[in-house]
């Protein structure tokens, strides 16, 4: 009896004990998994008047296993979901986007639309600041599944350009708002806008039927054949290697080949590709699939204007495909060209000019300009030059060799046929003015009475032609080497203005444009030392 009685007393002590230990890991292991993402994603950059964009990495180490998602705005709008995945893109610590992928479909409980369905995914857009609260710490497990990466790229790419984007790169929303646009089993896309600050929420029934669309599977063999078409007509007709002694071409085949084998639909293969062309570090260089643009490689650019203060600066606008304009009280005229896209633009900028015939000076404003069709800017300098001038050269290839690059071709343009604006301009320009918009402003720069300002241009520019390897794929591929007057390359560093003007993100408000204020100081100088009479500064030609 003594014997048995100890024997119990032993077991009894034994499950105690392996009861509080076993208790103990439970709460030790749940402390380790649990991530208060608050802390790890810090926050520090904030909304911007003059939207702000920025670029964003997502990694392996930015997927978190959620033991379920969960949001409620009052009784507007409510979404739940079980055990599921998050993948942000960041800047910095900074979080610009999440997107979740249930394990299993979720619900949508309350909506103005889509209530009753159920949920594959959610994009997210909101303000860093709050990625501790809609996902806080008790719901946050370990690491998850780093193959979720590409697939939350995907989503991203596809559905940045629907909400607080800035030429499909994000931008800080307000703390208020939040944005919500899923997927759902049914096949409906629904987007809803949260205001927190209201505590409403808003269906947008305009993305409803524009869903992800499907990946198309690869036939065999298929993926390398695409791979090799591409690498090939890089190989052969990208004119830029020269100037870009990082890239081992030939390396990058032996890198990237293998894995395209692997590639079992159109969107893998373009993801690759676009992996690879990324090390080109060539803004004119992009990969779409089925339409859509895949995250190519992109620097951050400042933005060195404010389009709402130059109503302020100059007064009341115009506007017509990709032109603004306006005039001062004293007699400065102010013409913005936004793009060099539009056929109608000669004519329209003509008529414009027409208008500034009694100016006393003139500011062309191209800080905004990306580009389009250099000819077409050919046509607007020539309205401010005195005799054809040569303002540019280029470079093809014309051999196997990465060297073998052919004579440098000369650009010229040449006076408009009827009309000359003789009077002092200054042309405005920044790292946001690109392509076709660069070689718009050598043009400006070899007139007379022309005067730069502001920052370089982005520095990009390629003479590219389209690659249509199948698949519904398509490769922007550039071909020229351009250089300035001095034979220069322009790759990477852009044209410098006459007078640079420092500015911060800070200086431009509203109702500021530093650059602006200083080009209508400068201009209003040289009116004054020229003396200029009320004499017409349109004239017509003899």
């Amino acid at each position: 009896m003594v014997t048995s009685s100890l024997s119990l007393q032993l077991v009894w002590r034994s499950l105690k004990y392996f009861s509080i230990f076993g208790l103990l890991l439970v709460f030790l292991t749940a402390t380790a998994v649990a991530e208060d993402l608050g802390k790890k994603y810090t926050a520090n950059l904030d909304y911007s008047k003059q939207f702000r964009a920025y670029n964003w990495t997502s990694g392996q180490q930015d997927v978190w296993i959620l033991k379920s998602f969960h949001y409620k705005l009052a009784d507007d709008f409510e979404i739940k979901l079980g055990p599921s995945q998050v993948v942000f893109g960041c800047h910095g610590t900074n979080v610009l986007w999440a997107a979740v992928f249930a394990d299993k479909p979720g619900n949508v409980l309350s909506a103005g639309a889509g209530k009753g369905e159920h949920i594959t995914s959610v994009w997210m857009r909101f303000h860093p600041a709050l990625v501790g609260n809609l996902f806080p710490s008790d719901t946050v497990g370990e690491q998850g599944d780093v193959t979720l990466v590409e697939q939350a790229k995907e989503l991203a790419h596809f559905k940045m350009r629907s909400s607080w984007q800035n030429k499909g790169r994000p931008v800080i929303p307000l703390r208020e708002s939040i944005i919500f646009d899923l997927e759902t089993k049914e096949g409906s896309r629904r987007f809803y806008v949260i205001d927190t600050g209201k505590n409403e929420a808003k269906y947008v029934d305009a993305f409803r039927q524009r869903t992800l669309p499907v990946a198309t599977p690869l036939k065999d063999g298929g993926a390398l054949e695409i791979f090799d078409t591409v690498w090939n007509a890089f190989d052969r007709e990208y004119a830029m290697f020269m100037i870009k002694p990082d890239v081992d071409w030939q390396s990058l085949r032996k890198k990237y080949r293998p894995l395209i084998a692997k590639a079992k639909s159109n969107r893998e293969l373009a993801q690759i590709l676009n992996e690879m062309l990324k090390h080109l570090k060539d803004l004119h260089v992009y990969v779409k699939v089925d339409g859509n643009y895949v995250q190519g490689f992109n620097r951050e650019r400042f933005f060195n204007a404010s389009p709402a203060a130059a109503a302020h600066l100059i007064g009341s606008f115009d506007r017509r495909k990709g032109l603004r304009w306006g005039q001062t009280k004293d007699g400065i005229g102010y013409i913005a060209v936004d793009n060099l896209v539009n056929e109608s633009l000669p004519r329209d900028f003509e008529m414009v000019l027409k208008e500034m015939k009694g100016t006393r000076g003139l500011i062309l404003d191209l800080r905004a300009n990306g580009g389009g069709s250099e000819p077409l800017g050919a046509k607007l300098a020539g309205f401010f030059v005195d005799r054809p001038r040569v303002y540019a050269m280029h470079q093809y290839r014309n051999g196997d060799q990465h060297s073998d690059l052919g004579t440098k071709q000369k650009r010229t343009f040449a006076p408009n046929k009827n009309w000359y604006y003789r009077g002092p301009v200054i042309v405005l320009q920044g790292e946001k003015t690109m392509s076709s918009a660069e070689a718009f402003v050598l043009m400006l720069a070899q007139c007379p009475n022309v005067t730069t300002m502001g920052d370089r241009t982005a520095g990009s520019s390629g003479n590219p032609r389209q690659l249509n390897p199948g698949a519904g794929i398509i490769v922007n591929l550039p071909r020229w080497i351009a250089l300035d007057m001095n034979a220069k390359p322009l790759d990477s560093v852009g044209v410098q203005p006459d007078v640079k003007v420092k500015a911060t993100h800070d200086d431009f408000t509203k109702t500021q444009d530093p650059i602006l204020k200083s080009a209508l100081k400068q201009l209003r100088k040289k009116i004054e030392e020229q003396k200029a009479t009320s004499e017409a500064t349109l004239i017509p030609r003899s």
